[in-house]
């Protein structure tokens, strides 16, 4: 029977290489967080769109508009919104477990 070795979580070699100085970083980051805030708005949009479809109705411009969401599907766009948000900010949060693990 071999033993094997426990693998490394972090692949091995030098960090990520660096592109921007400190004040292009905080840009494109505003430039990110806006474009996933429109994909999140579009997101439930769409939802919208294929629940008022799913209800037997070809979706009008007023139904959209005046769709209220019933508490299961409010709760069902929370759990993808908070999952979305953990991918998005994922390589911050590894960065700041990180720092845990060593201080």
């Amino acid at each position: 029977m071999t033993e094997t070795a426990e693998r490394p979580r972090k692949a091995q070699g030098p960090d990520r290489p660096v592109y921007f100085n400190q004040s292009d970083i905080d840009r494109v980051m505003a430039v990110v967080l806006a474009l996933a805030s429109e994909v999140a708005s579009l997101r439930d949009r769409l939802d919208t769109h294929e629940r008022v479809a799913n209800a037997g109705s070809l979706p009008q411009t007023a139904q959209i508009e005046a769709y209220l969401p019933d508490p299961e599907t409010i709760a069902a766009r929370k759990t993808w919104r908070d999952a979305y948000i953990r991918r998005l900010f994922r390589v911050f949060a590894e960065d700041v477990e990180a720092l845990r693990r060593d201080a």
